[in-house]
């Protein structure tokens, strides 16, 4: 199956030894070849990086383009990624966001990593600010003739999606952070509606 890449949206960052903070935080994983890229400082995009669609971009732009039962549940997986990403940009964004904002979206792991990033971010008075770049691509989908479980891989670039002072805007990022690593997401279909249920994030590599 091909799909192009699209772009979507967020989750988090901070210290290290907590799950938000794995989005942009590198814990354990400098000075190895072939580890996660990283900025610092401003965090501006790396040179290396090839940039894709603004992610404010929405839609079936990006959606692959496979025709039959494959293809159909494809575009509906990489919808429901999106609007994964579309909530955590949305509750990651704003002090006052809550769990609900999540809910509808996420399940599982993915969920409770989700709202406790939230929650953090809250009790730090933190807000992030931007959004992360990808290229996801449905590599699974079982059964094959009717679907109820998906796997996305994709190539997450947090180089432009920053953690910034809830009140006066000012950057808060780590010192040294993530800036683009792969991850491979889990999707389950549930009453007829497709959730994000675990995200592995593949910080010792880069992608």
């Amino acid at each position: 199956m091909r799909q192009r890449g699209i772009v979507v949206r967020p989750g988090v960052v901070g210290a290290c030894g907590v799950s938000l903070l794995v989005f942009l935080t590198a814990c354990g994983a400098s000075g190895e070849s072939g580890a996660a890229d990283r900025v610092t400082g401003s965090g501006a995009l790396p040179s290396a990086v090839a940039p894709s669609a603004p992610s404010g971009d929405s839609g079936t732009g990006g959606l692959p383009s496979t025709e039959g039962v494959q293809g159909a549940y494809g575009r509906v997986v990489l919808r429901a990624y999106q609007n994964w990403w579309d909530a955590q940009v949305k509750a990651f964004g704003q002090t006052g966001s809550d769990s609900s904002w999540l809910s509808g979206v996420a399940s599982g792991k993915a969920l409770s990593d989700s709202v406790a990033t939230m929650k953090q971010l809250h009790e730090a008075k933190l807000v992030m600010k931007g959004a992360p770049r990808t290229a996801p691509v449905v590599s699974t989908l079982t059964p094959a003739d009717k679907p109820t479980a998906a796997t996305v891989k994709d190539c997450l670039d947090v180089s432009g999606w920053h953690q910034v002072d809830a009140a006066n805007g000012a950057l808060k990022d780590p010192a040294q952070r993530l800036s683009r690593y792969p991850a491979t997401v889990k999707l389950s279909q549930v009453n007829g509606s497709w959730i994000v249920i675990d995200v592995t994030r593949e910080v010792g590599k880069t992608c």
